[in-house]
C-alpha cells in the first residue's frame, strides 16, 4: 500500500507556497506592472493621436480659409489692375484725341492760310487772267 508521509507532504506544500510567493514577487508582479505601463503608454499615444488628428483638422481648415482669402485677394487685385488698365487706356485715348484735335486745328489753320495766299495770288493775277480770257473768247467769237 501507499504510505503517506505527512511531514514530507507539509514540507513540499511549504516549498510550493514559497515558490509561488517568490514567483509572484520576482516574475508576475513585474510582468503585470510592465503590461499596465505599456497599456497606459498605448492609451496616451492614442489620445495624442486623436489630439493630433483634431489639430490637423483645425490646421487644414485654417489652410483652406487662408487659401480662400488669398484667392479672393488675388481676384480683387486682378480686377483692380484691369480697371486701372482701362482707366489708363481711356486717359491715353483722350490724350491722343486731344493731340489729333490740335493737329487737325493746326492743319485747318495751315489750309486757311494757304487758301488766303492762293486767293491773294489769284487776285493779283486776275487782271492778266481777264485779259487772257478776253483774247481767247475774242478769237473764238
Amino acid at each position: 500500500m501507499l504510505d503517506i508521509n505527512v511531514g514530507l507532504m507539509l514540507f513540499e506544500a511549504g516549498i510550493f507556497l514559497i515558490t509561488l510567493v517568490l514567483l509572484n514577487k520576482w516574475l508576475f508582479q513585474p510582468l503585470v506592472k510592465f503590461m499596465e505601463e505599456r497599456d497606459a503608454k498605448l492609451k496616451q499615444s492614442l489620445n495624442q493621436i486623436e489630439g493630433n488628428s483634431e489639430e490637423v483638422e483645425k490646421l487644414q481648415k485654417e489652410i483652406e480659409e487662408i487659401l480662400h482669402r488669398a484667392r479672393v485677394d488675388a481676384n480683387r487685385i486682378r480686377e483692380e489692375a484691369r480697371l486701372e488698365a482701362v482707366k489708363q487706356a481711356e486717359v491715353m485715348k483722350m490724350e491722343k484725341m486731344e493731340e489729333l484735335e490740335k493737329a487737325k486745328a493746326q492743319l485747318q489753320r495751315e489750309i486757311e492760310q494757304e487758301k488766303r495766299e492762293l486767293m491773294e495770288a489769284l487776285q493779283k493775277e486776275e487782271p492778266q487772267l481777264k485779259a487772257l480770257l478776253e483774247t481767247k473768247f475774242k478769237g473764238v467769237a
